[in-house]
């Protein structure tokens, strides 16, 4: 099965119609017959039915509560999922919750707003050879500031490297399952993220930490595979189903092609919920965030591109995926991000820096062959 790169964006809420018509065609559903509309924005949901845009911290206490073992009281009816889904109480755990942190914005104001709760974490990083220094130093200084331990773990160079080209090559690979999940998490973010996922659910198993925190935004938490949330809204969901929905096609398709980088995918289960920090507490626009944490000595890395403030390969992955595709991963969760607005419009696609995507692909130390094969140079 051959791809063609389309770069056509739906007029409503930016979604690439490339990417619609080809799940639409997998989930034996009709193309959408207007090329300026997608599926979804053909008939869109009427604006009573869109999750509302509330302020959801306080729940987040009541889990915090919860995990400890203490005692609540009568909750709502309708919190009474969000109850359920909560791990039991483990008296041997290391932490109440692991954070998922890259260093970036996103997730050290997630860091942040969580060392101001009652409740113990850890924050797990991977670099995966490609972190920002800056981005380090941004996360040792933070963690220190706010008396967090971070732990950062580093998978051998050799194996990573393996992973990410599966990832670049995927579109030759014919398989449509393959294709579906890269274009749907991304040439280099898919095997990054399956990386983050695996290990920290490892960890999570070895110290029986209850609780991950991962600080994707809302239209990330909706683009998946299936083009369905991955995450529930009024509950938990275990973090042995995304560990799994994420990473298995690609942990089988490393094992047939290099099982050495097969390994970095091995997962455990420890029984803990993932928890979506942005479905709970809105995101402030990123000016904010920036303005935020640069109040406490947070920094902006210069040299991970347009679209990333921690890695230094994201802009080589878009640049491979839009030659590949005609979009990136940021355009889908954009168009979910836009789709539970009632009054949406397409976002502004990012212009690449092409220095950025050169720093890449020399870091990776990609071949002229290989230059050439994925657009790179001509």
């Amino acid at each position: 099965m051959s791809v063609t790169p389309d770069s056509s964006v739906c007029t409503r809420c930016g979604m690439p119609m490339g990417y619609d018509r080809f799940i639409a065609g997998l989930d034996g559903r009709d193309p959408s017959p207007d090329p300026a509309l997608c599926t979804h924005c053909l008939n869109p949901p009427d604006p009573s039915e869109l999750p509302a845009q509330e302020d959801r911290g306080r729940l987040l206490d009541l889990v915090f509560r919860l995990v400890r073992g203490e005692t609540v009281g009568e909750v709502p009816p309708e919190l009474d999922e969000l109850v359920a889904s909560v791990p039991a109480r483990r008296p041997q755990a290391k932490a109440d919750a692991l954070v998922l942190y890259s260093g970036g914005k996103d997730s050290s104001w997630m860091l942040h707003d969580l060392a101001n709760r009652d409740v113990r974490v850890v924050a797990w990083m991977l670099d995966q050879g490609y972190q920002s220094p800056l981005a380090i130093r941004n996360a040792r200084s933070l963690c220190e500031k706010l008396d967090i331990e971070l732990v950062i773990a580093r998978p051998e160079r050799d194996p990573m490297n393996t992973l990410f080209r599966l990832g670049f090559a995927m579109n030759e690979e014919g398989d449509q399952d393959l294709l579906r999940a890269v274009m749907s998490w991304g040439s280099a973010c898919w095997p990054c993220f399956s990386t983050i996922l695996a290990q920290a659910s490892v960890y999570c198993l070895d110290n029986a930490i209850p609780l991950c925190f991962v600080g994707t935004h809302k239209g990330q938490n909706r683009t998946t595979a299936g083009d369905q949330p991955i995450v529930k809204v009024d509950g938990l969901t275990p973090l042995a189903g995304v560990v799994e929905d994420q990473v298995s096609l690609l942990r089988g398709h490393a094992e047939r092609k290099a099982p050495e980088a097969a390994e970095l995918l091995r997962t455990g289960d420890s029984g803990a919920a993932l928890v979506p920090f942005y479905e709970f507490v809105p995101k402030p626009p990123t000016p904010q965030i920036i303005a935020d944490l640069e109040a406490i000595g947070w920094e902006v890395p210069h040299n991970t591109g347009s679209c990333s403030t921690n890695c230094m390969i994201n802009e080589l992955g878009y640049r491979i995926m839009r030659n590949q595709y005609g979009f990136d991963i940021y355009q889908i969760a954009e168009a979910h991000e836009q789709r539970l607005s009632p009054d949406p419009s397409p976002a502004n696609i990012a212009t690449l820096d092409e220095e950025a995507i050169r720093r890449g692909a020399k870091l990776i130390e990609l071949t002229p062959v290989e230059s050439r094969r994925w657009g790179i140079e001509k």
